[in-house]
């Protein structure tokens, strides 16, 4: 127990304090009368609490977000590494050169048709070792038509080969051929010709080198020397001799520039039995090459030093972008040019029926261009170009009714021309089974002194489809159309030749993996148009024959 405050106990004496006062006075005056002196003690019980402590509120919230980035200091003290020994340099181990064994590397086809058609086809790969491989491919074609001396035959022999070097490669290509033509285009009931003069047959040997190093060499420059000789022979006595020279160097300054320089210079002599007439030049040709993300740029020039001190500055610019990656959407522009020798071998090719004693004249070649190429979907693609041309000297046939006239040989003549170019192109391909393409060309020729361009189509259709229609069978087709060919006349005016239309088709069968049957039809419309002017075409031509692999 504990006593009353000292509050509490104060007040009760102020309140008891007048009667105490009475009292005394009482006692004071009434002598006779004594009191006891009393004391009053007040107690009272005190029982102790706690007072409930509040009932704290949760309320839920995110923590806050320290924005600051923490800063690390790192000291790494400097490392010596010290070796007893002398660590010997890495090397890549020497590694041969390995080809692919292919199931069958060999083949040869035979085949036989109307028209006297003979075909032999053979090639062999399978020649190889360590540090060299061999092929060789032989071709033999033959034709005979009912018109006199309506025949020809081509053999041709090519034979190819790597030697493998430590530090380079040394490609050799050798192609051996043999034509035989004769000229029966002119009117037999009026001329009379025994065959050894209508007959002319060439004949060929072409030898290609080419040294590629394995890896850049000094200051990282890629190179590729590459040396050409070639003789041609005629029946007729003629004969050109060549020797070509390329010596092409690049070198990538990053990723975006390339630079390079090369030198090409060819060496040409023909003989048609009344002098050697040259046929040379030099080249250089300094580029810059820019590689963008999606952009190629090419700008290079080709100073040139022709025949008769001619000289040339030829460009060549090119540029292409991609638009839509995923499209497929590219467009390309150039203005390109080369110069042309005109040869007796490029010549007599592309027309077999040329008078042999003609002048070679060298010309050149321009094209300025605009073209696209998209790709609609994974299936279609399409592609245009529109261009302008034009060139100076440029190599056109005549029929020859000067020396002759019967007509049956072609003159050389050369021209300055130029034409407005238009070319369209479409292919629609599914997988490996089905595909099918055509192009289309427009030339609108304009030739200096001339009516017309002689023997140059100014439409040129062509297209075809191939169709594996089951496992082990192959289908294919294909059409050609020319149009808007001039030819002239003896009398100094011109004709339109007749519109050609070729169409071919073929179909091959695996009997077994390494046994195939063939046939082939040429000219399934049975038309006797012409190319060249009084040379009427076999009509249509049907082969067949058999592949064997081993």
């Amino acid at each position: 127990m504990k006593r009353i405050n000292h509050k509490s106990l104060l007040a009760l004496t102020l309140a008891a304090a007048p009667w105490s006062l009475q009292a005394q006075q009482a006692s004071r005056n009434n002598t006779d009368t004594t009191f006891k002196t009393q004391s009053l003690s007040i107690y009272s019980t005190y029982k102790p609490e706690v007072a409930p402590a509040p009932k704290p509120e949760f309320v839920p919230s995110l923590p806050v977000i320290d924005t600051v980035k923490p800063k690390f200091a790192y000291t790494v003290p400097q490392q010596t590494l010290s070796y007893s020994y002398k660590a010997e340099p890495i090397k890549p181990l020497a590694m041969k050169q390995q080809k692919e064994t292919l199931p069958f590397e060999n083949y040869i086809k035979l085949g036989i048709g109307n028209l006297n058609t003979y075909l032999i086809d053979a090639g062999v790969g399978g020649i190889y070792g360590d540090e060299y491989d061999l092929n060789f491919h032989f071709n033999h074609l033959s034709q005979k038509g009912k018109p006199l001396y309506q025949q020809w035959s081509q053999n041709t022999l090519t034979a190819g080969g790597s030697y493998y070097f430590p530090k380079h490669t040394l490609d050799l290509q050798l192609n051996a051929d043999r034509r035989a033509y004769r000229q029966y285009g002119y009117d037999t009931a009026v001329y009379h010709y025994e065959e050894d003069r209508v007959k002319q047959v060439y004949t060929g040997v072409d030898l290609q080198a080419a040294l590629t190093p394995v890896s850049p060499g000094f200051w990282n420059i890629k190179y590729q020397p590459t040396v050409s000789l070639y003789l041609l022979n005629n029946s007729m006595g003629a004969k050109e001799r060549s020797l070509g020279l390329a010596l092409p160097f690049s070198k990538a300054i990053d990723s975006t520039v390339s630079i390079g320089l090369g030198v090409n210079a060819n060496l040409t002599q023909y003989d048609a039995g009344n002098g050697v007439k040259g046929n040379s030049y030099l080249q250089l040709t300094p580029a810059i090459d820019l590689g963008f993300s999606r952009t190629k740029i090419h700008i290079g020039v080709k100073p040139t030093w022709a025949k008769d001190n001619e000289v040339y500055l030829l460009p060549d610019l090119t540029a292409e972008t991609v638009l839509a990656k995923n499209k497929g959407l590219k467009l390309m522009a150039g203005w390109t040019s080369n110069l042309e020798q005109n040869t007796y071998k490029s010549l007599s090719t592309y027309n077999p029926y040329m008078l042999y004693q003609y002048t070679p004249v060298q010309g050149t070649s321009n094209k300025v261009s605009a073209g696209f190429d998209a790709a609609l979907n994974s299936h279609v693609q399409i592609g245009g170009t529109v261009g302008y041309k034009w060139w100076k000297n440029l190599a056109m046939f005549a029929n020859n009714y000067t020396d002759s006239t019967d007509g049956r040989q072609f003159d050389v003549r050369y021209f300055d021309a130029s034409a407005v170019n238009i070319e369209a192109r479409l292919r629609y391909q599914i997988h490996s089974k089905f595909s099918v393409w055509g192009s289309s060309v427009w030339n609108i020729y304009n030739v200096k002194g001339q009516d017309k361009a002689w023997h140059m189509p100014q439409v040129s259709i062509s297209g075809g489809l191939n169709w594996n229609a089951f496992p082990k069978f192959n289908l294919g087709a294909g059409a050609t159309l020319y149009d808007r060919m001039f030819a002239n006349n003896p009398d100094g005016t011109y004709k339109k030749l007749p519109m050609i239309v070729d169409i071919n088709a073929m179909a091959s069968y695996d009997v077994i993996p390494r046994l195939t049957l063939f046939i082939q039809a040429d000219n399934i419309l049975n038309q006797k148009y012409q190319l060249w002017n009084q040379y009427p075409v076999y009509g249509i031509n049907i082969l067949g024959g058999i592949r064997f692999k081993f």
